[in-house]
Order: structure tokens, then C-alpha cells, then sequence
């Protein structure tokens, strides 16, 4: 590969977290894609991110709509790249609304979770169904967080409503975006894809003996449990594939995971944006979620500063949701800190869209190619009737961005908004969950 004349190093993959993450050089950072140093065409990168808790919605939306509208406070940040962002007002969950603390669990799936009394049920997430047709990559798509486990940590849930795990382990992201560089490991890594081929060829001939006896009901359920296996088996293959070509080579030595502070909003969120810039470069995944927050904490060092700057009270990050939420006035305290914390987003944002904006792809930049979500469920805590969402990126997609757009009450739903990032992706999906079609004045 022949380097560029404002190539990419290790050093601007993490400016600004200084001795947070070193990265070691890859072949790929000469400023470009993967594809576009191959001389190919790029494939599309989706990124979510959710927003936990309330907004401050008096600095959050645009008081005027259309292309001319007056960027609002909270999206400031944003201002340099107006023409690749837009804000959408009033899309929400229709019939999947829910309330209360587990926004998390349907955000991206748009499933009603307590439509059967006592019991939690849910759908897969359109970043899976995004994960399923735009690969193959060495990892199908990864679920990152606040923190590691399942439920509320993760927005991803699979073809079965199942949650897909989530991480908030920078080192273990890191190990996991490339195939083994050792010879014995990548030995070890082929074997477990026999091991599990040879797992699921089991479970597949145990299932078919057992379907011959069911009813049609439940014929209907096993089936789609083989097509979930099937699926898995697919992406052994592709996994074993990629594992064959091996991976960048890298000084792994030279590789630190450990952020300044553990305690640091801004950083944390940084951090994890870096490895997906670095994901998405490399083409080890093209799929991610995020969860930015927990509805009720952690409480981090940031919230103690703009508490100091508001005149809030010191209070955990669950009493901010709900003190500054609401209709309490543009001037209340606690409000005001939580518009400290939407202006902090759109900066990471920001961030990352730079990034993203300054490697070359093979047509135009991986910003370019790259839709990137960043909204929640509720303007106020508990709410789920209206969502603040910002979509950006993906120009060469067939995004047309600079707006403000705003429906009246429950005229669009945030699935036609998944199934129009879908189809811009060249998924081939007709629809998805309670979509009635593609929101058309975001397509160029």
C-alpha cells in the first residue's frame, strides 16, 4: 500500500486520549478503507447509539423545521457538519410503546416487551437484521455499553428476540476485532468453528426428529429456530474464511487498554468510538451499537462538574432523569445539567464524525458510507411517546441531510426509519415490525 500525504497513524486514530489506547500501526491506516486501498466498491457501516434517561428538550429540538431551520443548543457541536446530519422530531414506538426504565430493551426492535402478562418477550433489533445481509466481516457486528451483560446493557437482540451481550471491556473489543496473530491460536480459533459446526450439525438432526412430531404451531417455531441455526452456520463459514486470510500486522506489544480515569463520562465514550472508527476502517465489522448510559447511572465525574456549573444538586444520575425532565422550565438547575450532557454527546458525535470524515473511501470518505444514530426513547423520564433522534452520515447511501423534520403525533413510527437505513443499506427487507414505508424526504 502506498501511504497518502496526511496518512493516518496511531497517533490520530486516538487524538486526544493520550496515553488512554496506543495503537499499534495496521497496513490500513494510510488515511483509506480497506476497499479503497483493494481498489473497491465500500460496503455501508451502521453505528446506534442510545441516549439513557430524559432530554433536555428546550435546548434538544430546532424550533423551525426544513433545510433553513436554526441549529438548536444542544446541536452546536454539530454545526461543521450540518449537511451529513439531520434532527428528526416525533418518531416514536406506536404500537411496541412501553414506559418506565426498559427503553433499552426495544429501542431498536420496536416490540411491545410486556404484550404478554408477566412475562418479557421481544424481536430481533434492525442492527441485526442490518448485521445479517451487509457482511460477511470477521465479526458480524458488536454490541458495546456502559457496561457488560445482557437486558438493559445491550441494544442488540437476535432473530429470536434474544439479548446479544454487550461489552464495556476496551481490551476485549480490541482482541476481538482481528483474527489471532499466532499461529497456535489461530489453529485454536479453527478448531472451535469445527467444534461448533459439529455442535450444530448435531442439534439440527436432534430438531428434525423432533419437528416429524409437533403440531403446526410449533413446526411454525422449530422452523425458524433451524433458519437461526442456519444463519449461525453461515457465518462459521465466513468466520473460518476470514480467519484463513489472517489479520493486519500489528505490534501487540505496544497495545494499552486502560483508560486515564474509570470514572470519566467523556473518555469512556470516546474510547469506544475510536475502536469503532478503527472497526469500521478495517472492516472487521460494519455493525455496532452502543449504549451511552444506564437510566440510572453511573454517576461519573462529569455529572459532579456540570452540577458546579448549573447550581444542581448533587444527586445521582436517576434523580437528574427525572428532576431535570419534564416541562420544569428552561431555567431549573437540574435541566440545565442534562443539556450539559445532550451537548457532550453531540460532541463525541462530532468526534467521531471527523474521523470517520477524514479516511478516504473508495468513493467519497467512510463517513460517506457510514449511518450513524444517536437518539433515545424518552424527552422525559419514563416517556416513550416521542423520540429524540439525530441521523447522520451515509451521503453516498442516498441520505439527504441539513433538515429538521417533524411529523405530528403518531404519523410515522421509528420502524419506517429503520427500514429506510435498512434499504439504503441494500438490505433486501420489505418491512420491519410496524413500518407502513421509507421516509422519502431523507432520501436524496
Amino acid at each position: 500500500m502506498n501511504a497518502k500525504a496526511n496518512p493516518v497513524t496511531r497517533r490520530t486514530v486516538l487524538q486526544g486520549l493520550g496515553a488512554t489506547i496506543a495503537l499499534p500501526w495496521l497496513e490500513i491506516m494510510s488515511g483509506r478503507t480497506l476497499a479503497a486501498a483493494q481498489e473497491q466498491r465500500d460496503p455501508g457501516r451502521l453505528a446506534c447509539f442510545y441516549i439513557p434517561g430524559c432530554i433536555n428538550h428546550y435546548n434538544w429540538f430546532p424550533e423551525d423545521t426544513g433545510f433553513n431551520y436554526t441549529i438548536s443548543p444542544s446541536h452546536q457541536p454539530l454545526a461543521r457538519h450540518r449537511e451529513r446530519f439531520s434532527v428528526l422530531t416525533s418518531l416514536s414506538h406506536i404500537e411496541g410503546r412501553i414506559s418506565g426504565h426498559p427503553h433499552p430493551y426495544n429501542f431498536l426492535t420496536g416490540h411491545n416487551i410486556n404484550i404478554t402478562p408477566g412475562v418479557l418477550t421481544n424481536t430481533v433489533s434492525f442492527d441485526q437484521v442490518a448485521a445479517k445481509y451487509i457482511g460477511p466481516t470477521y465479526l458480524p457486528s458488536l454490541a458495546l455499553s456502559w457496561t457488560s451483560g445482557v437486558g438493559a446493557a445491550t441494544l442488540s437482540r437476535n432473530a429470536l428476540g434474544v439479548d446479544i451481550p454487550a461489552t464495556a471491556d476496551y481490551r476485549y473489543v480490541f482482541e476481538n476485532l482481528f483474527p489471532p496473530a499466532d499461529s497456535s491460536q489461530l489453529k485454536q480459533a479453527k478448531a472451535r468453528i469445527a467444534l461448533n459446526r459439529s455442535i450444530l450439525d448435531t442439534a439440527v438432526g436432534d430438531v428434525k426428529d423432533l419437528q416429524r412430531r409437533l403440531g403446526h404451531t410449533d413446526q411454525q417455531r422449530m422452523e425458524q429456530y433451524l433458519t437461526s441455526i442456519r444463519e449461525v452456520e453461515q457465518r462459521l463459514d465466513d468466520r473460518d474464511a476470514i480467519l484463513t486470510k489472517g489479520r493486519p500486522k500489528f505490534d501487540e506489544a505496544s497495545v494499552r487498554t486502560e483508560p486515564k480515569s474509570k470514572t470519566s463520562f467523556r473518555e469512556h465514550i470516546e474510547l469506544m468510538m475510536d475502536l469503532i472508527a478503527l472497526a469500521f476502517q478495517t472492516d472487521m465489522t460494519r455493525v455496532v451499537t452502543q449504549s451511552l448510559g444506564g437510566e440510572a447511572g453511573p454517576t461519573y465525574d462529569e455529572y459532579k462538574d456540570w452540577s458546579k456549573a448549573t447550581g444542581a444538586p448533587t444527586r445521582g444520575v436517576h434523580d437528574y432523569h427525572h428532576k431535570g425532565s419534564g416541562n420544569r422550565g428552561a431555567d431549573n438547575s437540574d435541566t440545565k445539567l442534562i443539556g450539559l450532557r445532550d451537548r457532550m454527546y453531540c460532541e463525541c458525535l462530532a468526534r467521531l464524525m471527523d474521523r470517520l470524515a477524514a479516511i478516504e473511501a473508495s468513493d467519497g470518505t467512510l463517513l460517506d458510507h457510514t449511518v450513524l444514530l444517536l437518539g433515545g426513547s424518552q424527552i422525559s423520564s419514563h416517556s416513550g411517546s416521542s423520540f429524540p433522534l439525530l441521523l447522520a452520515g451515509g451521503n453516498r447511501l442516498g441520505f439527504r441531510h441539513g433538515q429538521h423534520l417533524k411529523w405530528k403525533g403518531n404519523d410515522r413510527s421509528a420502524s419506517d426509519l429503520y427500514l429506510t437505513i435498512l434499504q439504503q443499506l441494500r438490505c433486501p427487507v420489505e418491512s420491519f415490525k410496524e413500518s407502513k414505508g421509507p421516509i422519502t424526504e431523507l432520501l436524496a
